[in-house]
């Protein structure tokens, strides 16, 4: 079965059409890695890797809006990233990095700050926020620097 992050087994390579790069396939598609979200990140759920301290979910699915980020009544997540400061996460930057962990490379900051410059350049721990919440849902693992497929 294929279509746009549909099933296929893994290591099955595919192109991106919207970016022209050789992607590898997981057995998971966008759809389920949403419900997987949904159900294992919770309001207060531990985002923090071994560097940091205060990464916790602060909201679940609540509408966010940025005019800087350009973001417009989308639905996310708060994630506080200091003592005082948090930082918004869109699922529509959840969807597209999904894809990204079933790259060769995985997903990682260098993907990031190519899709996400304003937010990359003001705060860079969404990139591991991200991908910490790809591990909090089981879909993802830690590779270094790097989130990979764990599907």
């Amino acid at each position: 079965m294929s279509s746009a992050g549909g099933l296929q087994s893994l290591g099955t390579p595919t192109v991106n059409p919207e970016l022209g790069m050789r992607k590898e396939r997981s057995s998971m598609n966008w759809n389920q890695a949403e419900s997987r979200i949904r159900a294992c990140v919770r309001v207060g759920t531990d985002l923090n890797t071994r560097a940091s301290t205060y990464r916790f979910v602060e909201s679940v699915d609540s509408i966010i809006n940025s005019e800087r980020y350009g973001y417009h009544n989308e639905r996310g997540f708060t994630v506080s990233v200091g003592r005082s400061n948090s930082i918004r996460i869109p699922w529509s930057m959840l969807k597209e990095c999904f894809f990204e962990l079933n790259n060769s490379n995985g997903y990682d900051g260098t993907f990031f700050r190519r899709c996400f410059p304003l937010q990359a350049r003001d705060h860079p721990c969404h990139v591991h926020v991200v991908g910490r919440i790809f591990v909090a849902a089981g879909i993802a693992q830690t590779d270094g620097k790097r989130y990979r497929i764990s599907m």
